[in-house]
C-alpha cells in the first residue's frame, strides 16, 4: 500500500508538471513582428552624359515682313550635353543642331521687289539649370545660337550665317533608368546680315519660336 501511494504522488507530480508546462505554451504571448522596413522613392539622378533626338515646330518672321510670323516649318533636332547634379539642383551644358526649313515674307525692297528668306540649319550651344522633381526636372536654358539664313528676290539669292541668343524653358521625365522624355519651347533672336542680290545690298534679321519634343538616353 506504501509504495502504490508513493506511485499514485509521483504520478500527479509529474501530471502537475506537465500541465504547467502545456498552460505557458498556451498562454505564452507571440513575438512583436519585425518593424517593416521603410520605403521610399529613390531621388533622380541626372548626372552624366546624354544624346537625344526629336522633332520641332518652328514660326518665326523676317525683319520688315508685313505678314507677321509666316515662316513656318516643321523638322528634326538631335542634341547631347552633360548634367552635374547638387541635391535638387541640377545644372550643365547642351548642344543642338537642327533644321525646319521655315520659309517665308522677307518684306519687298526696290529695284528687287518682294523677297522671300529661309532659314535652313540651325544650332546652339547653351547653359541648362533645373530642379529635380522626381521623376520629373524642370528647368531654363540660354545661350548662342547661329543659323543659315538665305534671301532671295530680282531672280537672285544670298546666304550668311547668322549668330544671336535663344533663351527656353522645358520639363524633362525618365521613362525608364536611362531613357528620358522631354518638351521645350525657346526663343530666338538672330542679327540683321546684309544680303547681296545683284546690284542691292538688303539688310534681314530673323527671330522665331520653336517648340521641341524628343527622347534621349542617360549614360
Amino acid at each position: 500500500m506504501r509504495t502504490l501511494k508513493i506511485m499514485l504522488l509521483a504520478s500527479a507530480t509529474s501530471l502537475a508538471a506537465f500541465a504547467a508546462q502545456a498552460a505557458d505554451a498556451i498562454y505564452q504571448a507571440p513575438e512583436a513582428p519585425a518593424a517593416a522596413e521603410s520605403y521610399s522613392v529613390p531621388a533622380g539622378n541626372w548626372s552624366g552624359a546624354y544624346v537625344g533626338g526629336g522633332l520641332t515646330y518652328d514660326f518665326g518672321k523676317f525683319t520688315s515682313s508685313t505678314n507677321g510670323r509666316d515662316a513656318k516649318g516643321l523638322g528634326g533636332t538631335v542634341y547631347g550635353g552633360y548634367n552635374m547634379q547638387s541635391g535638387s539642383i541640377v545644372y550643365g551644358g547642351e548642344a543642338d543642331i537642327s533644321y525646319a526649313g521655315e520659309d517665308g515674307n522677307a518684306g519687298s525692297q526696290a529695284p528687287v521687289g518682294a523677297l522671300k528668306g529661309t532659314q535652313g540649319v540651325n544650332g546652339s550651344v547653351r547653359g541648362r539649370v533645373g530642379y529635380d522633381l522626381n521623376p520629373f526636372m524642370v528647368y531654363g536654358t540660354a545661350g548662342l545660337a547661329v543659323a543659315n539664313h538665305k534671301l532671295e528676290g530680282g531672280g537672285a539669292n544670298d546666304e550668311k550665317l547668322a549668330a544671336g541668343y535663344t533663351v527656353g524653358a522645358g520639363v524633362e521625365t525618365f521613362v525608364t533608368d536611362n531613357i528620358t522624355a522631354r518638351v521645350e519651347y525657346r526663343y530666338s533672336d538672330y542679327q540683321k546680315r546684309d544680303f547681296n542680290l545683284g546690284n542691292s545690298t538688303i539688310s534681314r534679321g530673323f527671330d522665331d519660336h520653336s517648340v521641341k519634343v524628343g527622347m534621349g538616353v542617360k549614360f
